[in-house]
């Protein structure tokens, strides 16, 4: 089964789904992450700078590294691989038309962290990890 895990710019809740996911879901799958609106090219988390340090200090409190992970910009391709696609999301998230009306759409009410503190990073982290360990997949 593919799944795929989509947030805003793919550089925190849905990079955070994916590595949980893969840490705590075990099974025939194939995960990916990508964003709706990237503000930048497709590159490394660990090169978008100072901004993302509490992203990257969360997950390694649960024993990833996620500097090198690749910002991916969401495809209508991503789209039509996926069996299951995770819209994690706020009031301010472009959602794309081809996946409003998705069956394969569930989402997830989730704040973005960006900006916020180590503590806010920890209390989305610690909610999308309860969302997938409660998912039927």
């Amino acid at each position: 089964m593919n799944i795929l895990f989509v947030c805003r710019g793919n550089v925190a809740r849905s990079q955070m789904a994916e590595v949980l996911f893969k840490k705590y879901i075990k099974g025939d799958y194939s995960v990916l992450s990508a964003g709706t609106k990237l503000s930048g090219p497709e590159q490394p988390i660990g090169e978008l700078g100072p901004i993302l340090d509490n992203m990257i200090a969360v997950m390694k409190e649960e024993g990833a590294d996620v500097s090198g992970n690749i910002r991916n910009q969401l495809t209508p391709e991503m789209v039509a691989w996926a069996d299951k696609i995770f819209m994690i999301t706020d009031e301010n998230d472009p959602i794309p038309d081809y996946l409003s009306d998705s069956d394969k759409v569930t989402h997830w009410e989730l704040p973005d962290p960006k900006n916020t503190s180590l503590e806010f990073h920890r209390e989305v982290r610690d909610k999308i990890k309860k969302l997938i360990l409660e998912s039927t997949f």
